[in-house]
């Protein structure tokens, strides 16, 4: 049994890592980081508010299975290589937020919601 424990603290060690970035890890309904960028929206917030702290957005994509939904991106960064905050809204009133993305919001693979 011993010799199990450590592979098994290794693969999980090494799945924690593959997050992409910081925080890119997708938050939970009604959550938001406790710190960088994504932390400056305030669960309830609209687009809207979102555009007054962020600016424009840079991508926009509606959940193809609940057209409510909507995720927004955000930049921010460097232009050359900037990161990105997601946005979730439902019916424009934010759902959850993340940031350190290295691409825009899309909902291509909506399994992993």
């Amino acid at each position: 049994m011993k010799h199990y424990i450590l592979p098994l603290v290794l693969v999980t060690a090494a799945a924690g890592c593959m997050t992409g970035g910081s925080q890119s890890a997708i938050q939970p309904a009604g959550s938001l980081p406790a710190q960088g960028p994504a932390s400056k929206l305030t669960a309830g917030a609209s687009s809207n508010d979102a555009f007054a702290i962020f600016g424009p957005e840079s991508g926009f994509e509606r959940n193809p299975s609940n057209f409510d939904e909507t995720c927004l991106t955000y930049a921010y960064g460097p232009a050359e290589v900037p990161n990105y905050v997601h946005a979730y809204y439902i019916n424009d009133v934010l759902s959850r937020a993340s940031d350190g993305h290295t691409g825009l919001c899309t909902y291509a693979d909506i399994a992993t919601f």
